[in-house]
């Protein structure tokens, strides 16, 4: 296959979408769950192509109106991937400078069997949604919360491609026994911007004031006193206590579970099916939940948290044997 490329892209204008943190070098250990490789490429192939129009694409480079981008993806042996990697254990640089984390992972799984080049192109989270809507990029190379609003402008996939559990950090010496006492005008609550906790905050808690940082900058905001509490997904949790030893958690069950999976242009429907049907087999073959327990769920347990990997629930009626 060929190799991976990574570009910059800084002129993209602002919008909005979220995720979790964890630097270069990370200890996070090499992907263990490879999975099987989608059938049936070709079938959509021909299916897409029989449909798609003679045109190559845009000035942007994304594709014109009536050409269909799986076939154009296929066609031009290339796909761009929309990215942020400053999310840990999601999506991060290793050691080597290298895009990997369980998105950029199962990123690379789901076109490996069109073997296409990825071309990573790298900006701000908060910047996906409209960099998508303006043709920077085909798709998206890592999934986001399934926030309505963003539905308006985009096609998300069917197929969970992680479950999101929220828990409640909390700054040193701060002492709360329960979530009710964060619906108080006298609680801060830091939160990343543009995220699904950014919108789900004035509606759980509306007395309390918000303040919208950056995902670091937001647990950081805690760690020094200067917010009470920040609301965060499980993946970033076990990184920031390690970080911060004075950070605690506020214990009892997540008040705010989201999906997440990845998003394509309206109206391209040819390529959300083929998200779909890989998201759809790796989930039935046990990919889904393998990886998400090397990169995420292992060490959440570890340290406490909520965490459920993606799994298809009739499976558990399946006898041992099967």
């Amino acid at each position: 296959m060929p190799e991976n490329t990574l570009v910059n892209s800084s002129d993209v204008p602002q919008d909005a979408s979220e995720t979790g943190a964890r630097p270069a070098g990370t200890s996070r250990r090499s992907l263990l769950v490879r999975g099987g490789v989608i059938g049936g490429a070709a079938a959509l192939l021909s299916a897409c192509t029989s449909t798609a129009s003679s045109s190559t694409g845009n000035a942007s480079g994304g594709a014109a109106s009536g050409d269909d981008l799986l076939a154009q993806i296929i066609r031009n042996k290339k796909v761009r991937l929309g990215v942020d990697l400053t999310f840990a254990p999601l999506q991060f640089r290793d050691s080597s400078n290298e895009p990997t984390g369980y998105s950029v992972e199962l990123s690379k799984m789901i076109f490996a069997d069109l073997d296409v080049e990825i071309e990573w192109v790298e900006m701000e989270f908060s910047q996906l949604f409209a960099g998508l809507v303006s043709g920077r990029f085909d798709m998206a190379g890592i999934p986001a919360t399934i926030l309505p609003s963003r539905a308006q402008q985009v096609l998300f996939s069917t197929q969970p491609a992680f479950i999101e559990s929220n828990v409640v950090l909390v700054r040193p010496g701060l002492s709360l026994t329960s979530e009710a006492q964060l619906n108080d005008p006298g609680i801060t609550i830091a939160v990343l911007s543009g995220s699904s906790q950014e919108a789900a905050v004035p509606l759980l808690y509306p007395k309390a004031t918000i303040k919208s940082l950056g995902n670091q900058e937001a647990i950081q905001d805690v760690a020094n006193g200067q917010s009470d509490v920040s609301l965060l997904s499980e993946f970033n949790i076990a990184d920031a206590l390690e970080q911060y030893p004075g950070l605690t958690v506020l214990p009892g069950a997540s008040s705010l579970v989201d999906i997440n999976t990845y998003f394509v242009p309206a109206g391209q429907w040819g390529l959300k099916s083929y998200i779909d049907n890989a998201l759809l087999y790796y989930t039935s073959h046990g990919t889904l939940r393998g990886m998400w327990n090397q990169w995420v769920g292992d060490a959440a347990r570890a340290a406490g948290l909520p965490t459920v990997p993606v799994n298809l629930p009739y499976l558990a009626t399946f006898p041992a044997s099967a």
